[in-house]
């Protein structure tokens, strides 16, 4: 499908890949990984921008099938041509022919209900044709089937019904991404490139796109910091590391025990090499001066030179700088109190919505909040509400000596432009802080000893917000509250962050998308959902537990509510009911739900095993089988509920 050879790339004077090479074959799902600023975004990249033929990198190319297509997520998106379009239309242009009869459609049918529109004219009755004769290719290439198929695909990712017909710029950046997202997915491209697709995700759109990937009948690149997702997709693991490219054949749990080994295996020849050089060296200086032994002496001298060019120390993806956060009084028993508390916010239409309704919660100390909920539940006005920084109507009441720090979405815009990233760190640190300390904080969050110079003002807002962060551990607190702290983190420093949270002493209130970031750390989660809090016990993998048999639940009630007059359940994934016209008809059909329902248990059988991280440890044919396996029951099924249509159509 693409073949990468030899290929040297690089970003202004700096090199990211020197001769490297790989190869991407169809229905491959996987994972790129590496430090940032290695060159993983440049990478997909440079791939979405190789041509049909081939495409030469320095002294190096990249060639791809003929029939390769390719669909590309950036992180950064702009939508300047189609800020006047809605949801739908935005989406629907995956499918250029389709797009094109849709708008032809739309323009004939202006056109014919002008109200000066002579109805006996030849121009009217051409219009008619032409109307007809677009319709008609629209239905025969799928255009109603796809409407119904884009209104799924946006649904699962969050949007509703009335979301339709908004325009894209009504959306804010991180619900543009998921339009585009929708429309790459829409377009089914054989090789999909996504850069951190799961930024702007929630809780239920990630699972959503989870399980659509699963099903993905194509290749797909990966570029993503959370790594349940990449344990539950990828099924290969590229990792840029010294400039090249170093493969990987299993998701990113069976990548990081892998990598463990080799770089054990890479130390032990490291060392043995130190100790060859070493002999070597005892004998040159020995013996280089005695005559009788000067020929043997100058022989060990050549193998000491060339084994000292070929030496390299393996690199220790974690530097072994660690932090922690400074010591606060203990508080009381009580930590925070919420007693009848509600936050209501005014619509645009005017009309008042409850985002939290009568809430009573009790914090206690010690306590390791998770706070979930879909986009738009409320989680951070519920944040900002018990940090102090909104108002409410209720009573909350902080125990005693409680000391609260909160780092918030938008606390970049505390910082000061005018001032260095280091003299920022170094006003919020303590007196007793050392510059050193600043500086090793400041390395974890991803600021170089060069970077820590630059002027605020010119930070991307990811630098930004990754500063904002690092000033936060600076200061003592027994109630920590932190609002997405790992969107700009790349897993290196996420692991740092958890490593430091793991041994914070205080209480601790968290909302995040990441999910291995919050089983690491939680002991408690507080659900926010229809303006209503409910509370679990237990760590974030439990509560996941504990919702999806909730999840499931739902998906029962929504399949028992879909049926017909005649009382035959329909598969819950077919838009439009019909009516089953005959007895026989009506029999198949039947026949062909349970055959769909059987083969639906299957694939969720399959789903479940090949998001195990043990999944990866069998060996490679073994797991290829199951993967076979899985896509063969997503292409019956969807062959399968065709027949189900034709039988009662």
């Amino acid at each position: 499908m693409l073949e990468a050879r030899n290929i040297n790339l690089s970003a202004g004077t700096k090199d990211l890949l020197l001769n490297t090479s790989f190869r991407i074959g169809s229905k491959d799902r996987v994972g790129l990984v590496g430090l940032n600023g290695t060159g993983k975004s440049t990478l997909l990249r440079l791939i979405n921008e190789t041509g049909s033929g081939h495409s030469i990198i320095s002294n190096g190319q990249i060639t791809r099938s003929s029939d390769t297509t390719i669909g590309y997520l950036p992180q950064e998106i702009s939508f300047e041509d189609d800020l006047e379009k809605t949801a739908l239309h935005y989406v629907l242009q995956a499918n250029k022919k389709l797009n094109e009869l849709s708008n032809s459609i739309e323009k004939l049918q202006k056109e014919l209900a002008e109200p000066d529109q002579d109805h006996e004219s030849q121009r009217y009755h051409r219009l008619i044709e032409k109307f007809s004769d677009a319709s008609h290719e629209f239905e025969r290439l799928g255009g109603y089937t796809m409407e119904a198929e884009a209104e799924k695909v946006l649904n699962g990712l969050g949007f509703n019904q009335t979301d339709f017909h908004k325009k894209v710029r009504e959306f804010s950046g991180g619900w543009q991404m998921r339009l585009l997202i929708a429309k790459l997915l829409l377009q089914k491209p054989t090789l999909l490139l996504l850069d951190e697709p799961t930024n702007h995700l929630d809780i239920d759109s990630l699972r959503w796109l989870e399980n659509y990937m699963l099903g993905y009948q194509h290749s797909c690149i990966i570029v993503s910091h959370d790594r349940f997702f990449l344990d539950k997709i990828t099924t290969r693991t590229l990792e840029i590391y010294l400039k090249t490219i170093h493969e990987y054949k299993g998701n990113y749990s069976y990548y990081e025990k892998e990598k463990a080994q080799r770089f054990e295996l890479m130390m032990a020849k490291y060392e043995n090499d130190l100790k060859k050089m070493a002999h070597l060296k005892a004998f040159v200086d020995r013996f280089r001066y005695k005559a009788t032994k000067a020929k043997q002496a100058q022989s060990r001298l050549r193998q000491m030179q060339k084994l000292e060019e070929e030496l390299q120390a393996p690199e220790e993806d974690l530097s072994g700088i660690a932090f922690s956060f400074p010591k606060a009084k203990h508080s009381g028993k009580e930590v925070l109190k919420l007693e009848h508390v509600t936050k209501s916010w005014q619509q645009p239409d005017g009309s008042i919505k409850k985002v939290l309704k009568e809430i009573d919660l009790e914090i206690l100390r010690g306590d390791r909040i998770a706070v979930v909920g879909s986009n738009g539940a409320g989680k951070t006005t519920f944040c900002r509400i018990v940090s102090g920084d909104l108002d409410y109507e209720g009573t909350m009441t902080h125990g005693h000596n409680v000391s609260l720090n909160y780092f918030a979405q938008h606390q970049t815009e505390n910082l000061n432009p005018d001032k260095s990233v280091l003299e920022e760190m170094m006003d919020a640190a303590p007196d007793a802080q050392s510059q050193r300390k600043v500086r090793d904080i400041l390395g974890c969050f991803l600021f170089s000893s060069d970077s820590v110079e630059k002027k605020t003002a010119v930070l991307s807002g990811g630098e930004k917000s990754r500063l904002s962060l690092a000033k936060i551990l600076l200061q003592a607190s027994n109630l920590l509250i932190m609002d997405e702290p790992t969107n700009h983190l790349d897993m290196r420093s996420k692991e740092m962050l958890i490593d430091a949270l793991e041994n914070y002493d205080g209480t601790l209130m968290l909302v995040s998308h990441d999910r291995y970031f919050l089983d690491s750390l939680v002991n408690k989660v507080i659900e926010i959902k229809n303006g209503s809090l409910q509370v679990y016990l237990g760590s974030y993998g439990e509560y996941l537990e504990k919702a999806e048999k909730s999840w499931e639940e739902e998906r029962k009630k929504e399949r028992t509510s879909q049926k017909n007059n005649s009382g035959i359940k329909k598969p819950a994934s077919i838009s439009r009911q019909k009516q089953v016209p005959n007895k026989q008809n009506n029999a198949k059909a039947e026949k062909l739900e349970k055959k769909i329902h059987r083969l639906e248990e299957e694939k969720l059988e399959y789903e479940a095993r090949m998001s195990s991280t043990d999944f990866y440890s069998q060996p490679e044919k073994e797991i290829q089988k199951n993967i076979d396996r899985y896509h063969e029951l997503c292409t019956e099924i969807d062959r399968l509920y065709k027949e189900w249509e034709s039988a009662i159509s």
